[in-house]
């Protein structure tokens, strides 16, 4: 590698860094003003709050898509939110099944093995099911493959629910586009989503 080359590369992660503090202090601003997040019970980004969603981005910053809350359904909320450096994850929770939450993860990879195609859940992502059992309890994993990155819900019903369950969280979770993302932190905030 060239100096030049190295002196660029020092530069993309200094400004990635400079990005994300950016929006870590723009997130607090946010919050401090309008005084509600202490009384929100939505952890994870919804699909309308490009600030939050530009956490969930840095989080893996290959991602082509990243999840967000579309609207909960009535007896859902979210816990757990946990971005870090190699993507984000947050649960899913349901009072028809306590305990037992939808787990859901953004990775850079997944592993979806003898899953099944389902429809595809966004333009450009392939959509998978694996069940692992049936009885006595409904359990598997849904995947939403894409570039760069993999969204996993791990889930585990009660059986004679698992219709309505599955079909809340995956209208519950939505995908949200990188290059729209970008665009609106840009247009909106004079942010630069890196890369």
């Amino acid at each position: 590698m060239s100096a030049r080359q190295h002196s660029r590369a020092r530069g993309q992660r200094g400004a990635r860094a400079v990005l994300a503090a950016m929006i870590a202090a723009m997130l607090a601003a946010a919050t401090a003003l309008t005084g509600c997040a202490a009384a929100s019970s939505d952890t994870a980004p919804r699909c309308d709050d490009p600030l939050r969603l530009a956490i969930v981005a840095q989080s893996l910053p290959t991602a082509s898509y990243v999840p967000c809350l579309r609207d909960l359904p009535q007896g859902w909320s979210t816990s757990g939110f946990d971005p870090t450096q190699s993507g984000t994850r947050f649960l899913l929770n349901s009072d028809r099944s306590p305990g037992r939450p939808v787990k859901v993860q953004l990775t850079e990879t997944c592993r979806p093995g003898f899953a099944s195609p389902s429809p595809p859940r966004a333009p450009g992502v392939l959509t998978y099911t694996r069940l692992t059992s049936i009885r006595p309890r409904f359990t598997g994993t849904l995947y939403d493959v894409f570039p760069g990155g993999c969204v996993s819900y791990a889930f585990d019903f009660a059986t004679g629910s698992q219709i309505a369950l599955m079909e809340q969280f995956e209208g519950a979770i939505g995908l949200y586009p990188r290059q729209q993302l970008r665009l609106i932190l840009k247009q909106k905030l004079g942010v630069e989503l890196d890369p």
